[in-house]
């Protein structure tokens, strides 16, 4: 047994003229949990891709063992020990959890060398999620029917179980993302596996939370712009120095902008009153112009239920009125008044919510105000959508080589970047935010919270929903506290009485 799990030389990437990482560099030991931190667009996500297989490196080596590694697809790497978790999910939403574990893998299910055997596929698929401690999670369901913290179970699972089904006694588990959208609990979950499972595997993980790398890892690789910044371990694995070697200074402001924070608001923009259904009941708030009105609780709380249906999401609420500046809106069908009457939403998923992926920036950006890009007679201007997209990549600094680039190959933060920059493009009165930082790294969330000061400075009335409570206490005027589907305190925010986040969590439980 060589002393390294996994190492690469002169690790390089290009798509075209592009070049997104060059001379990479890094060392995985067996037993050994390691991090990769960066800005969004540092290159972390790509480095993964190269190691599982997803895409092929331009330039430079692997070595998995004592043998040469060089995976011809995703497939072919789990068979020789690499498993990823990846940042979006992967599931197939009409396929049930066991066979979406399974999925690729049903050759070695097979009954007469053609029949699925799905009696032992589910056995097998309720046996290893009960030892990593999901047991939980019914392998009988459709993952569509499944929550979304949940579902990321599901893929963390399915990364173990892959490996230990390919015979690997000793397998490398990239996790790329894996906490972006599951709750404390969830995590704790996850974090308590991965060190319970390390004596018999290694782990690699990027998140954007540098707290959990502080917590989980042994050493951590620090990239910037492609290339690698940096290693830290033991005593200077601080945030300080993480922060430094990731953005090439140290942070010199508050990272919630909180000397921005109005302390006098305008009128009511946004009113709830009585909002009842299967999750909430009896919810009513207001936010005023300038207003940031937080809403948090742990997953399950009715939290998300009030966002559907402030913005006309299914399932409706059963009874409760929304008001938008003085205006009634209907329970049901409403998402087309709501565009129309000036609400802007950045959802929590914006892959599947946010973004159209194989559109451009520019495209994306005027979805929303196509008559401020279109013609007098209805045809859409590419010569004003350009311009419109320039003006608001240049104000939020999205990293991307123009206009015309497709969404899809940006790194998520600059993806959030976008969503964002749909609803400045046009005159919006109420601002509805879901989590809207989830995987975005440290440097991309304090300048995506400047646009929030500057919206509520603006007037804009904003209702931000996240499970992030640094997040939620740093941006708020007030944060309400929902728990079993009733809001359970309200909580003032002001910026000389900050709340700390035992104030909240008492309330959430």
């Amino acid at each position: 047994m060589t002393e390294w799990l996994l190492s690469t030389e002169g690790l390089a990437k290009s798509y075209g003229d592009i070049r997104v990482l060059s001379d990479i560099s890094i060392r995985i030991g067996y037993n050994e949990i390691v991090g990769i931190a960066g800005e969004n667009g540092a290159g972390k996500s790509t480095v993964l891709k190269l190691i599982s297989g997803v895409v092929a490196p331009t330039e430079g080596a692997m070595v998995l063992g004592s043998a040469q590694y060089r995976p011809v697809s995703y497939r072919n790497a789990v068979t020789m020990g690499v498993s990823m978790v990846f940042q979006e999910q992967a599931l197939i939403g009409n396929l049930r959890i066991y066979e979406n574990i399974f999925y690729g893998f049903e050759d070695s299910f097979t009954r007469a060398g053609f029949a699925l055997d799905h009696r032992r596929m589910r056995a097998e698929a309720r046996e290893r999620l009960n030892d990593l401690g999901f047991s939980h999670i019914d392998v009988d369901v459709l993952a569509d029917d499944l929550p979304f913290h949940d579902r990321q179970m599901v893929e963390i699972a399915r990364a173990f179980i892959l490996s230990e089904h390919s015979g690997i006694s000793h397998p490398l588990i990239l996790l790329d993302e894996p906490t972006a959208s599951i709750g404390e609990r969830e995590i704790t979950l996850l974090f308590d596996a991965v060190r319970r499972l390390r004596d018999k595997a290694s782990f690699v993980i990027v998140t954007h939370k540098l707290s959990e790398y502080m917590d989980l890892c042994d050493r951590i690789y620090v990239f910037k712009d492609g290339q690698l910044a940096g290693e830290v371990a033991g005593p200077e694995m601080d945030t300080e120095t993480i922060h430094r070697l990731m953005v090439g200074r140290i942070r010199d402001e508050a990272l919630y902008h909180e000397n921005k924070q109005r302390d006098a608001y305008g009128d009511v923009r946004l009113e709830v009153s009585n909002l009842d259904g299967q999750d909430v009941s009896a919810v009513s708030l207001t936010v005023a112009e300038g207003e940031i009105l937080g809403i948090g609780g742990l997953i399950g709380c009715g939290k998300e239920e009030v966002v559907r249906a402030i913005v006309g999401q299914q399932p409706f609420p059963e009874n409760g009125r929304v008001t938008l500046c003085g205006d009634p809106l209907p329970i049901k069908n409403r998402a087309t008044v709501v565009k129309s009457r000036g609400l802007g939403y950045v959802p929590k998923e914006r892959k599947s919510e946010g973004i159209v992926g194989y559109m451009s920036v520019a495209e994306n950006i005027s979805l929303p105000s196509l008559p401020l890009v279109s013609t007098v007679r209805g045809v859409i201007s590419r010569k004003k959508e350009s311009i419109l997209a320039k003006r608001l990549i240049e104000r939020l600094s999205i990293r991307t080589r123009g206009p015309a680039q497709d969404v899809v190959y940006l790194s998520g933060g600059n993806q959030q970047k976008v969503v964002l920059a749909k609803w400045l493009a046009r005159d919006i009165s109420v601002m509805v935010l879901h989590n809207p930082t989830r995987g975005v790294d440290v440097g991309a969330k304090s300048e995506i919270y400047q646009i929030v000061r500057e919206l509520a400075a603006k007037g804009v009335a904003i209702l931000m929903v996240s499970d992030d409570l640094l997040e939620l206490i740093g941006l708020s005027n007030r944060i309400l506290v929902m728990r079993e589907g009733r809001i359970s305190a309200e909580i003032d925010a002001q910026v000389s009485a900050k709340p700390g986040e035992r104030d909240i969590v008492r309330h959430m439980t």
